[in-house]
């Protein structure tokens, strides 16, 4: 069942646009930029932002400028901490100001529901954070890289999936909801970014310069990312925290393999595309 609106389909198309933006050759004013703003008028017109959600974003934004721009170590760390509990708010939707619309809902006999959002504040969270910690793959040397995942993004899926399956924490239920393709472009462009820009261009990134030169630092960055990422789909039930920390730690071998965030982002859409079309679980699955 689709809730999609005029106005709602436009500020989707903006929101998808400024995501995508992300990967745009730099100018002067970086495409993202651009495209936020035009994100941030319509949803004003929407009702789906107020002025406090605008404000929020421009903090996060300002912060994000003033770390990239600091030399001073501790204020570093203090901007740092300040970005992650505001993006943190934003993406587990606390942040004032976000009225996220629904848009689509699917009723399956003997699954869950699954509903659909345009999730703003986590989509905003996704493109703030790749832009200033991501790295995005501008050239044909970048891409060249990403492709090197190619054996993680294959057998991620077939792990994860394959476990959860033998364990009954989700059935065995192919199917195709009217709402797949909304479902798919979501989730690849909103969950997918938004959590791989957190937990993986942020956390594990920042994790693996804490522990630079000791033993087993690259290991005890991907492992802690991946409790975290564990701990944050404790929404899900019990069973799926150890099924998301393994999916996360070959989200981080992603990254840490390639040196390229849109790795651990295919990889983890892989998982996410794949739970969707082919299995059902215990819980409600929200596209972001």
């Amino acid at each position: 069942m689709s809730e999609l609106t005029p106005t709602l389909i436009v500020l989707a198309a903006l929101l998808a646009l400024a995501v995508v933006s992300l990967w745009l050759p730099l100018r002067r004013v970086p495409a993202w930029t651009v495209a936020l703003g035009a994100v941030g008028i319509v949803a004003l017109a929407a009702g789906t932002v107020t002025p406090t959600g605008i404000a929020v974003v421009l903090l996060l934004i300002a912060l994000c400028a003033a770390r990239e721009r600091s030399s001073s170590t501790w204020l570093r760390v203090l901007l740092m901490a300040a970005i992650v509990v505001i993006a943190l708010a934003m993406a587990l939707h606390k942040a004032p100001g976000f009225y996220n619309p629904l848009i689509a809902r699917d009723i399956t006999p003997g699954a869950a529901p699954t509903t659909q959002y345009i999730n703003l504040d986590k989509a905003v969270v996704g493109i703030v954070l790749i832009a200033f910690f991501g790295a995005p793959a501008r050239t044909r040397a970048n891409w060249c890289a990403v492709a090197r995942a190619w054996p993680i993004i294959a057998v991620t899926p077939v792990i994860v999936l394959g476990i959860a399956l033998l364990t009954k924490v989700v059935a065995w239920t192919p199917q195709l909801p009217p709402s797949t393709a909304t479902f798919l472009l979501s989730n690849l462009l909103i969950t997918c970014v938004a959590e791989e820009a957190f937990f993986r261009a942020l956390i594990q990134r920042g994790l693996t310069n804490v522990f630079a030169g000791r033993r087993y630092g690259v290991a005890l960055a991907i492992g802690v990312t991946s409790i975290l990422f564990g701990i944050a789909h404790a929404g899900g039930g019990v069973p799926m925290i150890p099924l998301a920390t393994l999916a996360g730690i070959f989200y981080g071998l992603a990254l840490w393999r390639t040196g390229r965030i849109e790795a651990a982002i295919l990889t983890h859409f892989a998982v996410n595309a794949l739970r969707f079309l082919l299995v059902t679980g215990p819980v409600i699955v929200r596209a972001a």
